[in-house]
C-alpha cells in the first residue's frame, strides 16, 4: 500500500476571519489605548496582561489545561462585569434630581440582568476576599498588569517577590470564583 499525501484546500482568508480578535475584544483594546496589529504568525495581537499570562502559562506553570481553566473563570468575570454595567456613566440633569417619573431611577440599573449580575459581582468579591480583588480587578477586569498593583504587596520590598503574591492571589481567587461564574461544578 503507497501512503499519500492528503492536503485539506482551505480558503485562507476564511480561516483568517475565523480565527480574529472578537469586535468586543477591539473595542475594549481600543478604549485602552492598545494596539491591535497583525503579526507575521498570528492574525491579530492584543496587548491584554491577562491574555499574555494564559499565553506564557503564568496562571498554572504546569498544568495547561488548568492554566486554560483559569483563564475562562476570568473571561467569565470580564463578562459578569459588563452584564452588570459597571462602566457606564450615568449622567442626569439637574433639574430631575429629586423628582418622580415613570421608568428606572438615577443610579438603578435598567434590566434584571445588571441587577442579577451586580449581585453575582458583590458575591465574587465576598469569594476573592479583600486581598485578592483588586488583583482581580486591575488584571482581570480593567486589563492592567502585576506589576500595577505591586504597591498593595508592602510586605515584602523585591519586586519578584511582590509579583509571586500578586500571581498566587490572582490563581486562589480565580480557583474560588469557578463555581460562582458558572465555570466548574460547585464544591459537594
Amino acid at each position: 500500500m503507497k501512503k499519500r499525501k492528503v492536503s485539506l484546500r482551505t480558503n485562507p482568508g476564511d480561516v483568517g476571519e475565523r480565527l480574529d480578535a472578537t469586535p468586543e475584544r477591539l473595542a475594549r483594546a481600543a478604549e485602552s489605548g492598545q494596539a491591535a496589529g497583525r503579526g507575521p504568525e498570528r492574525q491579530r495581537r492584543i496587548d491584554d496582561p491577562f491574555d499574555v499570562m494564559r499565553i506564557h502559562r503564568a496562571l498554572a506553570p504546569h498544568d495547561s489545561r488548568l492554566n486554560d481553566l483559569r483563564w475562562l473563570i476570568g473571561e467569565a468575570l470580564r463578562r459578569l462585569h459588563q452584564r452588570a454595567g459597571l462602566d457606564a456613566l450615568r449622567a442626569v440633569a439637574p433639574e430631575r434630581i429629586g423628582e418622580g417619573g415613570f421608568g428606572p431611577r438615577s443610579g438603578l440599573p435598567a434590566s434584571e440582568i445588571a441587577l442579577h449580575a451586580r449581585d453575582k459581582m458583590r458575591e465574587a468579591q465576598k469569594l476573592a476576599g479583600p486581598a485578592a480583588w483588586p488583583i482581580l480587578q486591575r488584571i482581570v477586569i480593567e486589563g492592567g498588569g502585576v506589576r500595577d498593583r505591586r504597591a498593595g504587596i508592602v510586605e515584602v520590598t523585591t519586586t519578584w517577590r511582590a509579583d509571586a503574591i500578586i500571581t498566587d492571589r490572582l490563581r486562589v481567587a480565580l480557583d474560588a470564583l469557578g463555581a460562582l461564574v458558572g465555570v466548574t461544578a460547585g464544591r459537594r
